[in-house]
C-alpha cells in the first residue's frame, strides 16, 4: 500500500538518508502499524512524540490506511 510520510520538527535530522522537503512516498505492507513505520524509517522511537494519521492523533499500535498521510513530530518539552 502507498502512504505519504512527513517528518516535522527535528525528525528530518534523524532520518538516515536525505529527507525530501515534500515528504516521503512509501510502499508498505498492508496493516503496517505506526511503530512498524518508525522502524522502517530508521528513526529512534524515543524521538517520536506525536503522530497524526489523516489529521487524527494516532498511537504506536494504530494501523496506517492505504493512501494515508502520516505526520510524525518530535516529543515536546518545556516549562
Amino acid at each position: 500500500m502507498q502512504v505519504r510520510v512527513k517528518l516535522l520538527g527535528t525528525l528530518p535530522s534523524h532520518y538516515p538518508s536525505d529527507y525530501p522537503e515534500a515528504g516521503l512516498q512509501l510502499e508498505l505492507a498492508d496493516s503496517t502499524t505506526v511503530a512498524e513505520l518508525v522502524g522502517v524509517l530508521g528513526i529512534p522511537p524515543e524521538r517520536v512524540g506525536i503522530v497524526a494519521i489523516n489529521g487524527m492523533l494516532a498511537r504506536a499500535g494504530d494501523r496506517i490506511p492505504e493512501n494515508g498521510l502520516v505526520k510524525l513530530m518530535q516529543g515536546l518539552a518545556g516549562g
